[in-house]
């Protein structure tokens, strides 16, 4: 097939698929930006799970997000479930792209199961049945393994013809989170005037990038200490309990942040100094509302995953995040003057 150069005129609905968690999307947005770019009256779908679709719902860059949920019943699998939801949603596509650098099986199906016309994916480095669900494949994609996922998937859409592309990965926060956000700290006086304002993010899904809460306690003390900082404590759900009680251990410039909705954790993040955070998805929300951002991590992953941009920092000590002190995180604060 040619590539989208060729065929530009035929297209007028487009699909991108992005599965998985928050930081897979958010390195997406520069994608979906560039295809906006090249397809400025285009219909644009995403279709994300439930995980990550809060980061591009209601962009400006996007027309509409598709949820994927798990189903009861036949539609327990996911491949019926997928046919379910596209056959609700009635729309026909023109255009369909897996956007991942590196071939999916899981990923090659579902853009057979759209009905779209065109399909682009990345092709396996060997045979795979499913390789021929892409009508506009893109081989070799192993080349691009070292880069940075932001990096490797501009490639890729730069092999099917999209060679004008964006690098941005700023993500747009709708009003009433921004406005949650400024609400709730203009309710508590010590977070006003020059004090830096410092998130912690206390929840990981990861047990070896939890850092010990007894160490973003000792941390917090640090920063009042010698900063006179205001601390905002945040968490997923499930963690309320134990981030609230670790507000009560910082010397009264601690106050729990409730954000059960990603872009209410973003619109906190953006206001702040710093945001101190576990590798996940909270850092790359700090990545993309640039504001500076210390991830611990608790192994050493490739760099295609860290935070993508400028004052982006990575704390790598041991197997374990708990080998981290608050003294290694203080020096990494004062040597790039982050507060």
């Amino acid at each position: 097939m040619k590539n989208l150069k060729a065929l530009k005129p035929e297209i007028k609905n487009i699909l991108l698929i992005r599965r998985n968690n928050i930081g897979d999307m958010i390195c997406a947005i520069s994608v979906f930006k560039s295809i906006r770019m090249e397809f400025p009256n285009a219909h644009i779908t995403v279709l994300a799970d439930s995980i990550n679709a809060g980061v591009v719902a209601g962009a400006s860059f996007v027309n509409e997000v598709l949820v994927y949920k798990k189903g009861r019943g036949i539609y327990k699998n996911k491949y019926f479930n997928y046919w379910r939801l596209f056959r609700e949603n009635k729309r026909k596509y023109d255009l369909v792209i897996g956007v991942k650098r590196g071939f999916s099986s899981t990923l090659a199906a579902i853009t057979l199961i759209s009905g779209a016309r065109i399909r682009a994916g990345c092709m396996p480095d060997k045979w795979h049945p499913l390789q021929f669900c892409y009508n506009l494949p893109v081989n070799s994609c192993e080349k691009w393994r070292s880069l940075h996922q932001v990096d490797a998937l501009l490639e890729f859409i730069k092999a099917i013809g999209i060679k004008n592309t964006v690098k941005d990965i700023s993500i747009e926060i709708p009003a009433d989170s921004m406005n949650k956000a400024r609400d709730f700290l203009k309710a508590y006086p010590f977070t006003h005037g020059d004090r830096g304002v410092v998130v912690f993010n206390v929840s990981n899904n990861k047990p070896e990038n939890t850092w010990p809460l007894h160490k973003f306690k000792e941390l917090g003390n640090m920063l009042c200490q010698k900063y006179n900082a205001a601390i905002i404590i945040s968490s997923a759900p499930a963690d309320r309990g134990k981030a609230e009680a670790l507000t009560k251990g910082i010397a009264g410039n601690a106050v729990y942040f409730d954000s059960p909705k990603i872009m209410d954790f973003a619109a906190i993040a953006a206001k702040s100094n710093l945001l101190v955070c576990g590798e996940g998805g909270a850092m790359h929300v700090g990545a993309s509302v640039k504001t500076p951002t210390i991830s611990l991590w608790g192994s050493k992953r490739p760099r295609k995953w860290m935070p993508y941009g400028e004052r982006q920092f990575t704390v790598i000590k041991g197997e374990h995040v708990d080998s981290i002190s608050a003294e290694d995180m203080m020096e990494v604060i004062k040597e790039n003057n982050l507060l």
